[in-house]
């Protein structure tokens, strides 16, 4: 991936996003889920969130390139050592952002306030390799 001076989103950024912000990132959202489809199995059914104290995930968010703020989904990786087909699946539009567990679980606090089951398991040949949230089941900001 060709490393682009980014900014990750913050809890402060993505509290500015606009209704129509989150509208776009919901759409994209489903985009991506359907990209996905096509390579991956992603469960239809949730799972509780990935983030225990003993779990060994790489975290990763999927961002609108042309507004870093809007977060598309929120990845759970458990090996994250075929990155490339990731980055290739999200495109034109969209970027890879590697962050810290902490980063993503208090970014996905503020978007997806419930607690538990915003993350759909991914599998690759039957076998679970991640979880992923997608932002359009956001139902509204935190106030």
């Amino acid at each position: 991936m060709i490393s682009l001076k980014t900014q990750n989103p913050t809890l402060d950024t993505i509290k500015e996003l606009s209704l129509a912000d989150l509208a776009i990132m919901s759409f994209i959202s489903q985009q991506l889920r359907k990209r996905l489809s096509g390579y991956f199995k992603i469960d239809a059914f949730t799972a509780p969130d990935p983030f225990s104290k003993d779990d060994e995930f790489s975290y990763l968010l999927v961002v609108d390139k042309s507004n870093t703020n809007r977060i598309i989904a929120f990845i759970a990786l458990k090996d994250p050592s075929d990155l490339e087909i990731w980055d290739l699946l999200f495109g034109k539009d969209m970027l890879r952002m590697d962050v810290s567990k902490e980063e993503a679980m208090s970014l996905k606090q503020e978007l997806m306030p419930k607690n538990t089951n915003n993350f759909f398991p991914i599998r690759k040949e039957s076998s679970i390799i991640g979880y992923i949230a997608f932002t359009f089941e956001i139902c509204g900001l935190k106030d």
